[in-house]
């Protein structure tokens, strides 16, 4: 049975001021809450399971996986779950977790090269940004205020579990970011343009000792001192690519140049 303040969790997490206030976020699907519940069990709240799911055999591999969690996940009818459930077509499993604090003593640069999001305020973008992130093998994703939540539930789905796994310090601004970037040794930033920079396919883009800025999808990004455009080329007439699109080209060029983690620190090749 869902307890009252269970209930009023659920609906808090719909929101970002309710997320603020009562410290959780929301994860749904069987594929995102396993993520959150093998990688960080110590987040977890509570969660809810439709009955139709529970007969299931993805419920047993979920249960099998996480066995000692899935004591916290209340079974309850479908049409009862379709109440919480903030996606069109619910796999019939959501997760609540206790929100992070994202750990700001970790801003000395643990990868090769820094990603800053800046401003970015669509929550698919964002979180699909995240999880690409996540598979070139980042560590730490820099945001500035003004970003969408990367905690918003579009962001979580898009994600696909990279929350669970990156460290995600906030900056009050891009220049305060690039400060910590030039305090640790990192003197350059590439800032993402559409049109007059350097060919992310050039050997002038120099990643390692870097930060790579995607701006605001409407704005580009903000204001910043000493910093080099990178732009990818487009053969065809298209204006831009949107903020996502133009992270992945720019994350696996850096895949591709060798910049990789293998077991320890980043190095570049």
């Amino acid at each position: 049975m869902i307890t009252h303040r269970q209930t009023k969790l659920l609906q808090q997490a719909q929101s970002r001021h309710g997320r603020r206030k009562s410290g959780v976020f929301l994860c749904e699907g069987l594929r995102c809450c396993r993520e959150g519940l093998t990688r960080r069990p110590d987040w977890f709240a509570f969660g809810l399971c439709a009955t139709t799911l529970a007969e299931s055999a993805d419920w047993v591999a979920l249960t099998e996986a996480c066995p000692h969690l899935t004591d916290r996940i209340t079974v309850i009818p479908d049409r009862q779950f379709a109440d919480f459930a903030v996606t069109e077509n619910p796999q019939g499993v959501l997760c609540v977790f206790e929100y992070p604090e994202s750990d700001l003593r970790v801003v000395a640069p643990r990868d090769a090269f820094v990603l800053i999001l800046d401003r970015v305020q669509d929550p698919g973008n964002l979180g699909t940004i995240l999880r690409t992130a996540w598979a070139v093998g980042l560590r730490d994703v820099w945001l500035t205020r003004g970003a969408v939540d990367p905690f918003n539930p579009k962001a979580i789905r898009a994600g696909m579990g990279a929350q669970f796994v990156l460290n995600l310090p906030v900056f009050a601004s891009l220049s305060e970011a690039q400060a910590a970037l030039t305090e640790t040794g990192y003197p350059r930033l590439w800032c993402a343009g559409p049109r007059g920079g350097v060919g992310c396919f050039d050997e002038a883009f120099v990643l390692p000792q870097s930060g790579l800025v995607i701006g605001n999808e409407a704005a580009g990004v903000g204001p910043v001192n000493a910093a080099q455009t990178v732009t990818i080329p487009m053969p065809g007439d298209a204006e831009s690519l949107n903020a996502a699109q133009a992270a992945t080209v720019l994350l696996f060029e850096a895949v591709r140049r060798g910049v990789v983690r293998s077991g320890g620190p980043w190095v570049s090749g």
